[in-house]
């Protein structure tokens, strides 16, 4: 029996992480559970700090990114709609899986 050996090569989402061009270099803006409970005033009409566990709200993170960060995958469509004499190009769930190891 042969076995197949996979290599992750995925890189985390991280803010800063390096990109070219530098456009889409992603960026994290973290929520921390203080200011998640000034947030839930908004969302929640009346509920006070205190009606909170320990005045404290909710934590979470707003992510800007595009296709491009990280690790990923151009599937031809990406470059252009079609290929091949015309015919239309592939997007990315219709990449075969098996031309990925």
């Amino acid at each position: 029996m042969k076995y197949k050996r996979f290599v992750d090569l995925s890189l985390p989402i991280e803010s800063g992480l390096p990109s070219d061009p530098s456009m889409m270099i992603p960026n994290i803006d973290y929520v921390d559970h203080t200011q998640g409970s000034e947030q839930m005033k908004t969302v929640f009409p009346g509920i006070t700090t205190e009606q909170l566990p320990n005045g404290l709200g909710w934590a979470l993170e707003f992510l800007s990114l595009t296709t491009h960060s990280g690790t990923h995958l151009d599937a031809p469509y990406h470059y252009h709609p079609t290929m091949d004499k015309g015919k239309p190009s592939l997007t990315i769930d219709e990449i075969p899986l098996d031309w990925l190891f």
